[in-house]
């Protein structure tokens, strides 16, 4: 799993599965922090996008036990949903980040209008220098699982259409998201405001699904509407061999979540890619006792690609 060198530079993204000390009380945190500063150091990427970031100070720990990472930026936490922050570490130069709040979509019924509604995730940032001298524009994502979001219906209605419609509300928005930040990578790209683009993190999808087809610019017309086929983004886990196409285990369920959508210009420097499919097997706490303690390893598995020089 060594990284590339000389001008070449890797990504990755790892959900770290709820990094915070309330969820993993007493020395569970201490042996978790441990475990994923362990597996983040061997997987040595030159930029990470970590996933389920529950407190502020876990990220601050995160990043003090891997103090090769010159830079690390926070996304803020949602205001109206459960705590999860996405992070994003680095030791390229960082020329610029920021935070995408904000989507442009469409609300069935409002006669077709374009309007902005806010993004259940905050999704940060960066423009970095990678080691040739490009600018690399990647944004951290955590799409909402695909859960049927019944905590947003009155506890007045029926437990299965609680359910049912909690469902359809679940995939409208994450299906309005993806397609929210498809058009803001979209606006990025057609101002080439850098060389290179990346969306990276967890999709809660797998890669045929609509909403990462949306993402990648695939789904329906979009590789041919206007300027649509140099805007689509690649999958770099095309590289990895089918059976091992497993970033999540859990639910069960063995699924691919976790990706690294990149510009056609970035895919053409892309030369292997890996998903550490291994770090899934690990055993789990048994019993009511083991729960209480806490698991300290993740139910996800790093996902990382590995980028040549522009020759």
């Amino acid at each position: 799993m060594a990284a590339a060198k000389g001008d070449g530079f890797r990504l990755a993204t790892y959900n770290l599965q709820n990094l915070g000390r309330a969820d993993n009380p007493g020395q569970v945190y201490d042996r978790k922090l441990e475990f994923l500063t362990g597996v983040l150091r061997e997987l040595d990427a030159d930029l990470v996008v970590v996933n389920e970031i529950r407190e502020p100070d876990s990220f601050e720990d995160l990043a003090a036990g891997l103090e090769f990472y010159t830079d690390r930026f926070l996304g803020d936490a949602p205001t109206d949903t459960r705590r999860i922050q996405i992070g994003i570490l680095t030791r390229l130069e960082v020329l610029a980040r920021g935070q995408w709040y904000e989507f442009p979509t469409v609300v069935p019924g409002r006669g077709g209008e374009v309007e902005s509604a806010k993004f259940r995730r905050p999704v940060p940032w960066v423009k970095v220098r990678v080691p040739d001298g490009q600018v690399l524009l990647a944004a951290g994502v955590h799409l909402k699982s695909d859960r049927p979001e019944v905590e947003s219906l009155p506890d007045s209605e029926l437990p299965r259409r609680r359910v049912v419609l909690g469902h359809a509300l679940s995939v409208t928005g994450r299906t309005m998201e993806a397609a929210g930040l498809r058009c803001l990578v979209d606006s990025a790209m057609g101002r080439r405001s850098a060389d290179h683009y990346a969306v990276i993190g967890d999709f809660n999808d797998g890669p045929e699904s609509d909403q990462v087809r949306l993402v990648m610019g695939v789904e329906g017309d979009l590789s041919w509407a206007g300027d649509g086929e140099r805007l689509v983004l690649g999958s770099t886990s095309r590289l990895v061999p089918a059976e091992s196409r497993i970033s999540y285990s859990g639910r069960m369920r063995q699924e691919l979540l976790d990706h690294i959508l990149i510009s056609r210009e970035l895919d053409a420097r892309l030369v292997r890619a890996g998903i550490e499919v291994r770090l899934l097997q690990g055993p789990r706490d048994k019993g009511t006792e083991g729960r209480q303690q806490g698991y300290p390893r993740s139910d996800h598995a790093p996902v990382w690609a590995d980028f040549g020089s522009d020759d």
